[in-house]
């Protein structure tokens, strides 16, 4: 097996091609290891790929955590064995619980390949993003070290504006990772698209739920806490709230499904269809009621939506200046100047 030893900033850490085989999650690990590794060449241009000079690892730690590292001219994407452990216990654990008939009905039969493919799909989507973190430059970018850790770290020695200044900076290169790995799905779920609406509607009903498992995976077993959320300020987080980014992919989909079929009813059917499955989910599956842990939800208050509008409209003031560092260019898009409210802060519907 491949190995390969890099410096971070706490130190040396080594690095696997594939998950030592007495881990239980190794079969299933290295089987989506192998395949994305095919994949990851055709996420952007052969020349601008080998240009990158990318590659994919993992490292033999039990916290759930992935990042994106630069050294001596190479970009390096690395999984702990913990993120992969925890992304197929979700696939796991979700397929397996008896109130899910409440909302999707999966036979018997059909229990084994949904977990394979959601946990596909959680991968795919956390190696996406990190490679938007390096195609678009953050990793180069002079404001940031050559490391982007997606576990929670206090900053120490920095004063109060200075940390939310800092935090603010980092949630907006979240939303442009976020972006560019939606991209990545959107481009997958268009690979698979077929003329039956059904199957179409499963497909992606399946690829947002192992969208919202992510991030759920990456609020409760990184280090924050986000249930405050509704009474702290924004900049207080140093990541972009779960719903928040469950709200603005949702956004982008559209966006990918619309520029390759135009908005037709079809298209709006599945990217709704996706939404209520994550609602209907979180409401009669896990029966949270608390607006506060009911992360889809969230993002569709007042405070929500303009976190959101807040994001897009920041990074695009930000597109300029990492363009500078990005090996592909970044398009700006246009600002959202409004959004639709549904919920108050008690998660009620407001009347219309």
């Amino acid at each position: 097996m491949n190995k390969v030893t890099i410096t971070c900033s706490n130190g040396p850490i080594e690095l696997s091609e594939f998950v030592e085989d007495f881990y239980s999650v190794s079969k299933k690990a290295n089987r989506a290891l192998k395949e994305l590794r095919r994949g990851l060449p055709t996420w952007t241009t052969k020349e601008t790929y080998k240009k990158m000079q990318l590659s994919l690892w993992v490292y033999d730690s039990i916290e759930v955590n992935a990042f994106c590292h630069y050294e001596n001219g190479k970009n390096y994407i690395a999984l702990s064995v913990g993120l992969l452990t925890m992304l197929w216990r979700e696939a796991e654990e979700f397929v397996s619980q008896n109130n899910l008939k409440r909302v999707f009905y999966i036979a018997e039969e059909n229990k084994q390949h949904f977990k394979d493919r959601l946990f596909f799909y959680m991968v795919n989507f956390t190696i996406a993003h990190e490679y938007g973190h390096i195609v678009h430059g953050h990793l180069k970018d002079l404001a940031h070290e050559n490391n982007i850790n997606e576990r929670f770290s206090v900053i120490e020695n920095i004063s109060e504006d200075k940390r939310k200044i800092k935090n603010w900076n980092i949630q907006l290169r979240e939303y442009d990772a976020d972006s560019f790995a939606v991209a990545v799905q959107s481009m997958l779920f268009i690979q698979q698209w077929q003329d039956d609406i059904k199957a179409n509607l499963a497909n992606f009903d399946m690829m947002f739920i192992a969208n919202y498992l992510c991030f759920r995976t990456f609020a409760e077993n990184m280090g924050r806490d986000f249930s405050s959320y509704m009474t702290k300020d924004i900049e207080e987080y140093d990541h972009p709230h779960p719903g928040i980014r469950m709200y603005y992919s949702i956004m982008w989909y559209s966006y990918w499904l619309f520029n390759c079929y135009k908005e037709n009813k079809e298209v709006l059917t599945i990217i709704e269809s996706g939404s209520h499955a994550v609602v209907a989910y979180e409401k009669q599956v896990l029966e949270t009621n608390e607006i506060k842990n009911c992360y889809f939800s969230v993002a569709y208050t007042e405070k929500g939506v303009q976190h959101l509008m807040n994001l897009h409209n920041g990074w695009q003031e930000l597109v300029e200046h990492c363009n500078r560092y990005a090996y592909i260019t970044i398009r700006k898009t246009e600002d959202l100047d409004s959004m639709l409210v549904t919920l108050d802060e008690n998660g009620s519907f407001f009347k219309q």
